[in-house]
């Protein structure tokens, strides 16, 4: 075995590094041990000049940066994009397997009943909205869970369902993001509560989580895979697949629940139906 003296053990540098959490990015802190070095000695009356040396460079998170540093435009500012009226409907949960690391998370989601799984009850919903949405002459994009980065839309919507340990819990759920830069998206919500009740007959939840508020797909700041900021989007749970009242429209009556999603886009000022349609 070699010995290694203290004058060499004060030479190296100590790395630690920081653990990976939840599958979250960390970045490397090091930490260098004090280096002997020699130092000349000269005379008293000669100035020593002293050169401030500055901190290393800190790399910052990945999930605290900021993707889109701006400008964003201001609801002002907003305009539909070019060609003919797009509806992008997303499929909550579908295709999660594609999810890159930054949505990792979203592989272990969603909820289920009886053996079949949120997502398949999702895309029956979207495949009929976006049925008599192209009977209109709608052009409609069905998306999976991750979205393209910086799509682009006249309007987005995710559909999920709900679910509760408590069989009472029942209702449908719309929010529009915290953040909206279009400026758009709760007049869509407000319409959404006119129509999908009615349609659906599931009542209404005052209330929505946070999650609604924010999320991932509206979180152009912290994702790639999200929203041009411009997409006026909003999100639906439509109803707990836990309560039998709502699971009996959401799984043999699908037709319903896409009736009540295509009659506020019908309604609402920004994708009327192209010209000529026939209802």
């Amino acid at each position: 075995m070699k010995r290694i003296g203290l004058a060499a053990v004060c030479a190296f540098g100590i790395i630690a590094l920081a653990g990976l959490d939840s599958g979250e990015e960390v970045a490397a802190e090091v930490r260098t041990a004090p280096v002997v070095q020699e130092v000349a000695l000269v005379p008293q009356d000669t100035p020593v000049v002293r050169q401030a040396q500055e901190p290393p460079p800190q790399r910052s998170r990945w999930w605290s940066r900021n993707r889109y540093p701006g400008p964003i435009p201001t609801p002002e500012e907003w305009q539909p994009p070019d060609g003919p009226v797009r509806i992008a409907l997303q499929v909550g949960h579908w295709r999660v397997e594609e999810a890159p690391r930054e949505l990792s998370g979203l592989r272990r989601n969603g909820t289920s009943w009886n053996g079949t799984h949120e997502r398949e009850f999702n895309l029956e919903i979207a495949r009929r909205t976006g049925a008599m949405l192209e009977e209109l002459g709608y052009v409609v994009d069905i998306l999976p869970a991750v979205v393209p980065p910086d799509y682009r839309a006249h309007l987005f919507l995710a559909i999920h369902a709900d679910a509760s340990n408590d069989r009472s819990a029942r209702g449908y759920r719309v929010s529009a993001p915290r953040r909206d830069a279009t400026g758009r998206a709760q007049d869509f919500v407000d319409l959404l509560h006119q129509t999908y009740g009615p349609a659906t007959g599931i009542r209404r939840l005052q209330d929505t989580t946070r999650r609604m508020r924010n999320y991932y797909a509206f979180n152009y700041r912290r994702y790639e895979h999200a929203l041009h900021p411009m997409t006026i989007a909003a999100i639906i749970e439509t109803g707990f697949l836990t309560n039998a009242g709502d699971r009996a429209v959401i799984m043999n009556q699908p037709e319903r629940v896409a009736r009540g999603i295509v009659d506020a886009i019908v309604a609402f000022p920004i994708t009327p139906p192209p010209v000529g349609a026939l209802r």
